[in-house]
């Protein structure tokens, strides 16, 4: 399929209207219940200067901010690394909440088969799929690799934490925000099965981020992730809540926008194929 640009002058005005289209993205995980709240695009302050409409997504062409280059990460397997150190590979970005049961385990399965075509493409080694935890504090490196287990290891499919403040720090370089919320519905350990004490939501966009070999930000799409003809690990599948059911079997059924393995691979080919200037 041809990537359709249509060319838009302000990016504000782009994530305002995508906005509009994604509500209900901005809760997850905790088993809180975020029906009906409007979705939250990244910040606009923060938000690329300029964008265009490309598949499900934006364009763009953005220095990625110095912050989120070079905060200090440490993925699954416990091996550090940062955003700025993967420059030459195109790096697709997305929140990641390893106790959310309402859109990241559907992320995670999109960003998983996505990552798995660039594998059967032999892109393995220029494509990483990188899954940035929006909580830290309990987003342990022992806890994502419990977590890509359940998936299925991959070498370019990287779940990465760091020191809390460096992580909120990064997002909001990014435009994205982030909030910690106290919920007092009972939730259960998904890795554990015991409940929580002292349960926590962890408020997020819906966002996925391209960024290109030269290190720029190309590419953006905010909306829930459709997983639909996909099977979550069994552990994930259950796990889901009410809402998590009802966005794995409808993930636009309230006109929210949505995205699928298909569009980020149709994304990423799209960002392969730019030529930088600099």
């Amino acid at each position: 399929m041809r990537l359709r640009l249509v060319t838009v002058r302000h990016t504000v005005g782009v994530l305002a209207a995508l906005a509009v289209a994604a509500a209900g993205v901005a809760g997850c995980g905790g088993g809180a219940d975020t029906s009906g709240r409007a979705g939250r695009t990244p910040d606009s302050q923060n938000a690329p200067e300029a964008a265009k409409m490309v598949a499900t997504g934006n364009t763009m062409d953005q220095p990625l901010p110095a912050t989120a280059a070079s905060t200090a990460l440490t993925d699954q397997n416990g091996r550090h690394l940062s955003l700025g150190s993967l420059r030459g590979r195109t790096v697709v970005l997305a929140p990641l909440l390893t106790m959310c049961q309402e859109t990241c385990p559907m992320t995670s399965e999109n960003l998983h088969q996505a990552a798995q075509a660039a594998r059967r493409s032999g892109s393995s080694a220029k494509v990483v799929f990188v899954e940035l935890t929006v909580d830290p504090a309990r987003d342990t490196v022992r806890r994502l690799h419990a977590y890509a287990k359940l998936y299925g290891a991959l070498p370019n499919w990287l779940l990465v934490t760091g020191k809390p403040a460096r992580i909120t720090a990064m997002w909001k370089a990014l435009g994205v925000t982030t909030e910690k919320v106290p919920t007092k519905e009972p939730v259960r350990d998904w890795l554990t099965g015991r409940p929580v004490e002292h349960p926590y939501d962890v408020h997020h966009q819906d966002v996925v981020l391209i960024v290109g070999q030269d290190g720029h930000l190309r590419w953006i799409t905010v909306g829930r992730p459709d997983a639909r003809g996909t099977k979550l690990p069994t552990s994930m599948q259950k796990y889901l809540n009410d809402e998590g059911r009802d966005n794995l079997a409808h993930p636009a059924a309230d006109g929210a926008s949505s995205w699928t393995a298909h569009d980020v691979e149709q994304a990423v080919a799209y960002v392969r194929d730019l030529r930088s200037d600099g």
